[in-house]
């Protein structure tokens, strides 16, 4: 087996520095209605880009139902963007009891990535994305997980089958063709789940939306440049899609309660521009309730500096090795990388390495679930629920399903 504990320990940059990550590297970017900015500017940025670089996306995600064993080899799915297809969901019409022995182990998280249509002039556009199904559903008689991954199968193939330019393909609007095609289909009456998709042009132009507290995190040399804001109603009570069937909804009329009903336009939308070597995560609440983003930064850090992604010079900081990073996230993965070390010795010549993003996406779901049942430890969820409730007892890890989508972004303008 190919070691996956890729330890932080030989990254020469410390911890301590990674807590001290100065102000002026911490960028979140504001909301689109935000005073001082600009109404044109996220229209300006995806429809214009002036870049001269062709960005490819290196994308692999890694996920885990709760109560289930987490193995870091099988639970981590690779895109491969040259097959034209989706990883995480069957983009075939196959009847919904068929669909459920398809999925992914992952619980009632879902994922999708896929390519945007079949334009060979745009073949590295893709579209991505997370879902987390509402687990209090369940009370219903209903699988939260119909809707989650119903929603990422239907976004793949509206994804798969866009025949416009890629660029006119925007992520509420993906959200949007999904969301619709959940509530016209039969096979799921009910459900609600949280969203985090993204869509990727080959100029490095990236969009974001963000409905509920599943969200992302950019890394660019060690800081953290972006982060999205979770949106809840109240205290672990976060926007949602949702489909409440009318014998429902007449239920509450008469006994009282309410169910919530949020809507894709309501989706947080975040523009960026990835440069090389950049690190973007989607993820779910399983993730974000209970790792911080400087558990995250230390995490891929250590990652990326150690098999030479990213290099520390002194007095320079980090850079991106630009021959190291095609070479990790390519076909060929960590092989140099393992050749080189004490474990090439000890690993069969005929082993398929796992590639640089699978190796993060895996890393992280596997830190997410360690904190997850980690008592002793409080995470994010532990610390907010203390504070809203400081009269209750919760102590430790939050146990839930957990999904990660890896976005790293690899500039093929560069020579190797």
């Amino acid at each position: 087996m190919i070691p996956l504990n890729l330890s932080c320990r030989a990254c020469s940059l410390s911890c301590s520095s990674l807590q001290s990550v100065s102000r002026d590297k911490l960028v979140s970017f504001a909301s689109p209605s935000s005073p001082g900015r600009p109404s044109n500017l996220r229209k300006s940025l995806f429809h214009s880009s002036s870049s001269p670089s062709r960005i490819s996306y290196k994308i692999a995600a890694s996920a885990t139902g709760k109560g289930r064993r987490f193995h870091p080899i099988k639970n981590a799915y690779d895109f491969d963007p040259s097959l034209h297809n989706a990883i995480g969901v069957t983009t075939e019409d196959k009847p919904l009891s068929q669909r459920r022995h398809l999925r992914p182990d992952s619980g009632e998280d879902a994922f999708f990535v896929s390519n945007i249509g079949q334009n060979p002039h745009q073949p590295g556009a893709v579209a991505f994305g997370v879902a987390d199904g509402v687990g209090g559903w369940a009370e219903s008689r209903v699988d939260p997980a119909d809707f989650s991954h119903g929603i990422c199968r239907y976004m793949a193939q509206a994804a798969l089958s866009w025949t416009s330019p890629a660029e006119k393909l925007r992520p509420k609007q993906l959200l949007q063709m999904g969301y619709d095609r959940v509530v016209e289909d039969k096979d799921i009456p009910a459900g609600g789940s949280t969203a985090s998709v993204g869509v990727g042009l080959e100029d490095g132009r990236m969009e974001l939306a963000n409905l509920g507290d599943s969200g992302s995190v950019l890394l660019r040399l060690a800081a953290v440049h972006h982060y999205s804001v979770p949106q809840s109603h109240s205290f672990n009570t976060p926007f949602q899609l949702s489909v409440i069937p009318p014998h429902i909804s007449a239920q509450t009329a008469i006994f009282g309660g309410s169910f919530l009903q949020d809507f894709p336009r309501d989706a947080a939308v975040t523009n960026m521009q990835m440069q090389h070597g950049d690190v973007l995560i989607l993820a779910t609440d399983g993730v974000f309730d209970n790792l911080n983003n400087q558990d995250i930064l230390k995490n891929v850090t250590g990652r990326m500096v150690v098999t030479g992604a990213w290099t520390t010079t002194p007095n320079v900081g980090i850079s991106v090795s630009d021959s190291s990073l095609k070479q990790l996230t390519g076909p060929e993965g960590l092989a140099p990388f393992i050749r080189n070390s004490a474990a090439g010795n000890t690993v069969a010549a005929n082993t398929k390495a796992p590639t640089l993003q699978a190796v993060l996406a895996a890393s992280l779901a596997s830190e997410a679930k360690l904190a997850s049942l980690d008592y002793r430890r409080d995470g994010p969820f532990a610390k907010e629920a203390q504070r809203y409730f400081p009269g209750d007892y919760y102590r430790g890890g939050k146990v839930d399903d957990i999904c990660v989508v890896v976005v790293v972004a690899v500039d093929e303008s560069l020579g190797a």
